[in-house]
């Protein structure tokens, strides 16, 4: 078997298992029930709030460090962390230690940087990074969709969500997830903490670089590597040891900035970045709003489906997701619209939530949103990741995902908890309508100024 045909199906089972939490669909139908007893209110208040600010403190240590332990060891915590979440909501916790849980959720969620990370450190052949961006992208939705199906169907037998039993199975879940970690092939070195603490001098190698205007430049590209290789020979300082501190943030900054000094991976990362925002928001409040709907209707009768829109979502987002990587286009070329009309759809449905009362076109409403999202996201991760030197995988998704978390974050201190605004559950979702009509309209104008005014694209590899 091929090496990245390999590595793509363990990354695979990996993201499977770790999306076995059959308690998601149902986490707040769980909060309020009478065996916790919290209000719909405190739950996005007093609950979410605390895995969302523990996200915002730990993302930025998660993404500076992924790299200096070499992945693995992060997607192994990643497990432990999804297990103490589960663990502390089992048999009728306090509000405390629902709130230590969610502590733990936020690191849960903050370590998922490592997996694509891990997935294209291993694979050294760019031109399959759509490929594995989407195998793996749908081994995740499938993994939600098979845990969602499931605690819908003991739902309907039941007549009611078997909250206990839910959570145990999650604890199963992440158990499973930590122990096939352990035996995932490990990253071998550390290209930013390299070993004997001396400093690894790299030319643009795997790094793609990206050039504007190519007439004009090139002369001046044409030799970077020559130039670089050359400055090794002439430069004898290149090999002498330096302080590691000193080196790591000088080398940091140069790829940081490296990496962003390519307009078309500035673009795709601004959209990375505020729709993961708003897809965080929706994806944790989905849940309350059903409830807000169902208490606003007054309607103590309706069966919840949680599970089955839960499912559905994820199960037609891995089939977008593995669809769109067969796609063989030019994304440069057509990128601006596809994400701009995909970016309107979006906040179509969303914009609905808003002002729909009835559960099951909000139930609809939700799954088209995750489908476009996760169809939209699948190309922006295996497009970035193309253009990127492959020690920069670790600090430019977690940068991304750390401005989608300040983002989550404000919204969550100004708007849910309400010290800027206070509007209820369903007039949330005018903010996330918000956000991805915003980024509709700059990639609706970016295509239109690319029509006037294209000044081609060359890549070098």
């Amino acid at each position: 078997m091929d090496n990245w045909k390999k590595i793509s199906f363990l990354v695979g089972v990996f993201a499977f298992m770790r999306e076995f939490r059959p308690i998601e669909p149902f986490y707040a139908a769980y909060m309020t029930s009478p065996y916790i007893n919290c209000t719909v209110e405190q739950v996005p208040k007093e609950l979410y709030a605390v895995g969302s600010y523990s996200m915002f403190v730990l993302i930025i240590i998660i993404f500076l460090v992924t790299d200096y332990v070499k992945y693995k060891p992060v997607l192994i915590v990643d497990g432990i962390g999804g297990v103490l979440h589960y663990v502390a909501i089992t048999n009728r916790p306090s509000k405390l230690r629902i709130q230590f849980g969610q502590a733990f959720y936020g690191f849960f969620f903050s370590a998922e940087v490592a997996l694509f990370g891990y997935l294209y450190a291993m694979v050294e052949e760019k031109e399959f990074y759509q490929k594995i961006t989407g195998h793996a992208r749908a081994a995740t939705l499938t993994g939600k969709f098979f845990s969602s199906c499931l605690s819908q169907i003991l739902a309907t037998t039941y007549g009611t969500p078997p909250f206990n039993a839910l959570v145990y199975m999650s604890i199963f879940g992440m158990s499973s997830t930590t122990i096939w970690a352990i035996f995932l092939p490990p990253v071998k070195n550390s290209l930013y903490f390299p070993n004997k603490k001396k400093i690894e001098e790299t030319s643009m190698g795997q790094s793609t670089v990206t050039i504007y205007n190519p007439q004009k430049h090139k002369d001046s590209q044409v030799s970077i590597e020559a130039a670089s290789n050359q400055e090794k020979i002439d430069n004898p300082e290149n090999n002498s040891v330096v302080e590691p501190e000193d080196s790591v943030i000088s080398t940091l900054y140069k790829d940081f900035k490296q990496s962003y000094s390519d307009p078309y991976v500035r673009k795709l990362c601004f959209w990375w970045a505020v729709a993961m925002g708003g897809y965080l928001q929706v994806y944790a409040y989905i849940n309350v709003l059903y409830s807000y709907v169902l208490e606003e209707n007054e309607d103590t009768e309706f069966t919840l489906y949680n599970g089955a829109a839960e499912s559905l979502n994820t199960l037609i987002g891995a089939f977008s997701a593995f669809a769109i990587s067969k796609v063989n286009w030019n994304w440069y070329s057509v990128g601006d619209i596809f994400f701009a009309v995909g970016s309107i759809i979006a906040a179509g449905v969303l914009l609905c939530c808003v002002y729909c009362r009835n559960l099951w076109y909000i139930y609809a409403f939700y799954i088209i949103y995750g489908m476009m999202y996760q169809t939209m996201l699948t190309i922006a991760e295996s497009e970035v990741a193309k253009r990127l030197n492959k020690k920069c995988y670790g600090l430019i998704f977690g940068f991304n995902t750390f401005i989608a978390v300040c983002i989550n974050t404000i919204i969550i201190f100004g708007v849910i908890q309400g010290h800027f605004i206070k509007i209820n559950i369903a007039q949330q979702f005018l903010i996330y309508t918000v956000l991805y009509a915003l980024l509709a309209l700059f990639f609706f104008g970016s295509s239109v100024l690319k029509m006037f005014k294209d000044e081609g694209i060359v890549e070098y590899n």
